[in-house]
């Protein structure tokens, strides 16, 4: 009896030990660190010691993960284990075997000897990672160290445009390995809708491309293919980014032979389905404003509308003083993508041939003699919402006319086509209160 208590006791401390084991061997693989040291700084005068804002030169480069935007963690030469760290500095180049970094905090001078360390990049496909970090690299590394990076990772496709289990796999790596960088802000598809690309056959379609990353709202969509020989698997990938160009990637994955990825490749999840070619019209689309000067006697008025039955609203207006109404706020929309300007009036737009759903509104703002006083800015949005039915060939105008007048048509819409100077049927829908209407221009 007591012979089988004491083997239960040290089964039980052996158990616990091999627990111990694991959890501590699970920890350090969660916390794993790639580890280097500055090795010298960029600064203008000769200095034994950094601070905030100065540039040090590190030994951690390509070959440790890193992407410009990376935030390492310093800790002193002789803090062995990592465990408290001095400050932080920025990554702003990276090249193969060192990179450039900014000094952003420091609670003591930084030395050159300091150690930084960053998380190493986890991957569960060791022969396809050298791809994913290309890819992940020249996605990030045209943009500004501070700036995020949208990013949506389409399908990777067969030759023949299936979805495979091996496609699958090798869009959730990459994601995976995305996600782990603080700069890059993953995007899904809109709910309930399906982008539909295939790389082979659509990687011509510069029109269908800026539709799809003006829908999604992202810097750059990623997506790609492959083929497979005796040995390796042929990848293509294709990044098309709005503001620095597109470029197309290769690589060779070599697989041994009887490799489960070649069952995976030839594997088909989602069978390729023919999507019917949209036609695209090159559009543009301005708006202008107009402001309004009231007489004195009408301001009376004017704080009346505004301010309704709101006695604060109205005491809030009169003490303004404003001279000078304007429009403020404008959000114009089409089919539930918001237009962005830029500072700019006038900007070019790609829609297709059929029904598009426009929506613009703004609100008043109030001032006095200059555009930068604004004083006081209404709560009540003017809108207005019209359906544009394109069919023609040729390029578009969209003009938008912004007034903020309360005796005048606060929004004016005109469309037409510029090759026939055409300007489009406007046709009112449905006027649902003042400060709202829908109109339709059909062609």
């Amino acid at each position: 009896m007591n012979n089988t208590k004491s083997t239960h006791f040290i089964l039980l401390i052996i158990l616990s030990l091999i627990g111990l084991c694991c959890v501590t061997q699970s920890r350090s693989e969660a916390a794993a660190l790639a580890t280097g040291e500055i090795t010298s700084a960029i600064i203008l005068q000769e200095r034994l010691h950094l601070s905030i804002g100065d540039k040090a030169v590190t030994n951690l480069g390509m070959k440790s993960g890193l992407v410009k935007g990376d935030i390492l963690s310093i800790t002193t030469r002789l803090d062995a284990t990592l465990e408290k760290p001095i400050g932080e500095c920025a990554v702003t180049r990276v090249d193969p075997n060192s990179s450039v970094c900014e000094i952003l905090s420091a609670n003591m001078e930084v030395e050159r000897g300091c150690k930084v360390s960053v998380p190493t990049v986890s991957y569960s496909i060791a022969n396809f990672f050298p791809m994913a970090y290309k890819l992940l690299f020249t996605s990030v590394d045209p943009y500004k160290p501070h700036e995020k990076v949208t990013v949506f990772i389409h399908n990777v496709f067969d030759d023949q445009n299936n979805t495979t289990k091996l496609s699958q796999r090798i869009r959730q790596e990459l994601i995976d390995i995305f996600g782990q960088k603080k700069k890059v802000v993953l995007k899904e598809s809109p709910s309930g809708k399906e982008v539909q690309f295939y790389p082979v056959i659509d990687d011509g379609e510069s029109q269908l491309i800026s539709e799809i990353m003006q829908t999604l709202d992202v810097d750059v969509f990623l997506t790609g293919s492959y083929t497979f020989g005796q040995d390796r698997i042929n990848f293509t990938f294709n990044k098309y980014d709005r503001t620095h160009g597109n470029q197309k990637l290769t690589f060779q994955m070599p697989l041994a032979a009887g490799a489960p990825e070649f069952a995976e490749a030839r594997e088909i999840t989602i069978p390729y389905s023919p999507v019917p070619k949209k036609e695209y019209v090159s559009c543009t689309l301005s708006y202008r404003f107009l402001q309004h000067v009231p007489q004195r006697e009408e301001q009376r008025e004017i704080i009346a509308r505004e301010a309704g039955k709101d006695v604060f609203k109205a005491f809030e207006l009169r003490r303004t003083a404003f001279n000078i109404i304007s429009p403020v706020n404008p959000v114009i929309t089409i089919d539930d993508q918001e237009i962005g300007f830029d500072g700019k009036q006038q900007v070019p737009i790609i829609l297709t041939k059929g029904t598009h759903k426009m929506v613009v509104s703004f609100r008043r703002g109030y001032f006095f003699n200059t555009k930068d006083s604004l004083l006081y800015a209404s709560d009540k949005a003017i809108e207005k919402e019209a359906l544009i039915h394109i069919q023609g060939d040729g390029t578009y105008e969209i003009e938008v006319l912004l007034n903020p007048s309360f005796d005048s048509e606060n929004i004016k819409l005109g469309v037409y086509n510029v090759n026939e100077r055409k300007r489009q049927v406007l046709k009112s829908i449905v006027r649902t209160q003042e400060t709202k209407t829908v109109e339709f221009f059909k062609d």
